[in-house]
């Protein structure tokens, strides 16, 4: 199955669970290299911390792209992430269910990978690089800034990594008890965050 359609069936779940109408935009967004580059340097979390602080990692380079530099389009993505058919993440969207209705999205972090969804299926990730790389499954120079990161159509990815979305948007966060509401409107609000500089 394809990432696209893996991807509608995790909105139409999403929906399902009452967070929201998430848009699947099925022409590919191509963001400029220098884009990703200066995305990758606003990075305030090192490289090898980053695999245990997935949502502060992730949740912020999806913020500095929609925020900072205003890339329509992407989507919070909330899923299992497998190397080589194996998956790395003990989670089924029945566990996504229950962390909303129990409310304990906070406590199940590391569970599952999130990352961000740009147009036409396109992966976003700054945080399964460090992962892999601590598990010794990769070799990452940190020195080289697109090295860092992992970036492409979903079906592309490099070192048989596969991508199973299963929950999309922020809504998730609020709803399980990840991420408070109050939280979410300032960081998603037109006030910029000092912190970027913005």
């Amino acid at each position: 199955m394809t990432y696209l359609k893996e991807f509608k069936g995790a909105v139409s779940r999403t929906k399902k669970l009452g967070l929201g109408d998430v848009a699947v935009n099925e022409t590919a967004v191509v963001l400029d290299r220098t884009v990703l580059n200066a995305i990758e340097e606003t990075g305030h979390i090192p490289f090898r911390q980053r695999a245990v602080q997935a949502l502060n990692v992730n949740f912020g380079m999806y913020h500095m792209l929609a925020k900072k530099f205003h890339i329509p389009g992407g989507v919070l993505t909330m899923g299992n992430v497998a190397v080589d058919g194996e998956m790395r993440f003990p989670v089924t969207p029945a566990h996504f269910r229950k962390m909303v209705e129990n409310e304990s999205g906070e406590d199940a972090l590391g569970t599952y990978h999130l990352w961000t969804t740009l147009p036409g299926g396109v992966i976003l990730d700054h945080v399964l690089p460090s992962f892999l790389a601590g598990e010794g499954l990769i070799e990452v120079d940190e020195a080289v800034p697109a090295e860092r990161f992992l970036y492409g159509p979903a079906d592309e990815m490099p070192h048989g990594i596969t991508y199973h979305p299963m929950i999309a948007g922020l809504e998730f966060l609020i709803a399980s008890g990840t991420v408070d509401r109050e939280a979410m409107e300032y960081l998603m609000g037109e006030k910029f965050p000092k912190q970027y500089g913005g």
